[in-house]
């Protein structure tokens, strides 16, 4: 080791006396390992031997590695070649963004357990009009998977995809344009007809972020009318 800043012994522990003088990779590994600072891996002597490597890897630029430590917390670890043969080996605390990262993906997995259980088909579109979220009844109504066929797909190609299972209607179009309105909106109801016969109600519900949910419900009576769409449906 030839230099270190004030951050290190801030984020690693490591005595200042300890790292003037000089100590090897492998020496600042151990002392790191006896503060709970790196990763412990079954066999600690082969994943020493193998971050011995870190000098040639990164003398290529490559070396990137993110270090799950014993009490919680994540590194980010980058090595980066210098001039001379010197190797810098920069240590970043990314503790706070795995988590975020971890709670956000929690929240989805939860959001999407419970429209799963909802029995009205459900679409989720971004303010930007892209289909981000769809439940368990919506491939069963409209016959295929959205993560598949229309992955990064827009509201313009969803509708598109309803057109060709419906009785021609101005609804899609109006779906399109309330999905893609900016500011303030209200709920409202439409209703189509599916080339079986069968009659869907399509309710557009706006929700935080300008994002909005559309929700379909089948009526297997083929006789029942579909809620018409009120005249004005967007608040000035």
């Amino acid at each position: 080791m030839q230099l270190f800043n004030p951050a290190l012994l801030d984020l690693t522990g490591l005595p200042p006396d300890f790292l003037s003088l000089r100590p090897s990779l492998l020496s600042v590994l151990d002392a790191l390992r006896d503060r709970n600072m790196v990763p412990e891996p079954k066999d600690y002597r082969g994943w020493r031997r193998q971050i011995t490597d870190l000098e040639r890897a990164a003398s290529t630029g490559v070396y990137e590695e993110t270090w799950n430590l014993p009490g919680g917390q994540t590194y980010r670890v980058i090595g980066r070649p210098h001039p001379n043969g010197a190797l810098a080996l920069m240590i970043e605390d990314i503790s706070t963004e795995i988590t975020r990262t971890r709670r956000y993906r929690a929240d989805l997995e939860l959001g999407q357990s419970v429209i799963d259980t909802m029995e009205e088909a459900m679409a989720v579109f971004s303010e930007t009009g892209l289909l981000v979220m769809t439940n368990a009844s919506y491939p069963k109504l409209w016959g295929h998977d959205p993560a598949e066929d229309l992955a990064g797909g827009g509201i313009a190609s969803v509708s598109r995809m309803w057109r060709t299972q419906t009785a021609p209607s101005a609804l899609w179009s109006e779906v399109e344009d309330f999905v893609c309105t900016v500011g303030d909106r209200e709920a409202w109801s439409g209703g189509a007809r599916l080339l079986d016969g069968r009659l869907i109600s399509c309710k557009l519900t706006p929700l935080a972020g300008g994002a909005t949910l559309v929700g379909f419900r089948v009526h297997v009576a083929a006789a029942e009318e579909a809620p018409a769409s009120p005249p004005d449906r967007r608040s000035a």
